[in-house]
């Protein structure tokens, strides 16, 4: 039993905590890019004795400052319905202090749905002011205020606010958080235009899982968690 409980959308972003110890880990769960999955896998944990959540993992810039890779400490994230959930100040304060340049704070928007063109990206950061989107975050947050327990959103750019996400390409994830390999490469037979702009995606991905595995490692097994 652990204090601390990890939620990731994606298998690939809980891969990034093999830098821990294994006896050390957190407890972590992915919802394979499913808000409801993240609500139930969040009250899963906590029913599991972790005292603090944390929302792990990638994320779409909606500033055209953030480069794939960057990190953000969410101060703050807006669900879809306007609520806006404040994270924990002094758990915050000691992850800043930890990262220091690497990293910087802002809110982050919380998506039922993948905002995948640079227009949609404008749009929402035009109704929030967030700097970032995720489908999980909102989620965490939600079931952290009504347990009244901290929580916390470490995020890494993956696909900044100029990049866009082939339509096709949408919901092909497993509920393991595994990609549908077989789907992706069915849609990319048939737009293979596409193929350029998935290859700048995967690069930009990896700069997101390298920033997020040593993030990971600077801040060890509980994340600063005070």
């Amino acid at each position: 039993m652990g204090r601390l409980g990890i939620i990731t959308g994606l298998a690939q972003e809980a891969d990034c905590l093999d830098v821990l110890p294994v006896d050390d880990r957190p407890q972590t769960r992915i919802s394979g890019a499913r808000p409801d999955r993240a609500v139930e896998q969040s009250q899963d944990l906590i029913r599991g004795g972790c005292q603090a959540l944390l929302s792990f993992g990638m994320a779409g810039g909606l500033r055209a400052d953030l480069k794939p890779g960057a990190v953000m400490v969410a101060s703050s994230v807006i669900a879809p319905d306007g609520r806006v959930f404040e994270t924990s100040t002094p758990w915050l304060e000691r992850v800043m202090e930890s990262l220091g340049e690497e990293a910087t704070t802002g809110a982050i928007a919380g998506s039922d749905t993948v905002v995948g063109t640079p227009a949609a990206k404008r749009e929402l950061a035009e109704a929030t002011s967030a700097a970032l989107v995720d489908m999980e975050s909102h989620a965490v947050a939600a079931v952290a205020e009504d347990a009244g327990i901290p929580f916390l959103v470490i995020r890494a750019v993956a696909d900044p606010a100029d990049r866009v996400l082939p339509g096709w390409l949408i919901g092909h994830i497993t509920e393991t958080g595994r990609p549908r390999y077989g789907a992706i490469l069915a849609g990319l037979a048939t737009h293979p235009w596409d193929l350029a702009g998935l290859l700048r995606l995967k690069g930009d991905s990896d700069r997101a899982f390298q920033s997020l595995r040593r993030v990971a490692g600077r801040l060890g097994p509980l994340f600063g968690l005070p």
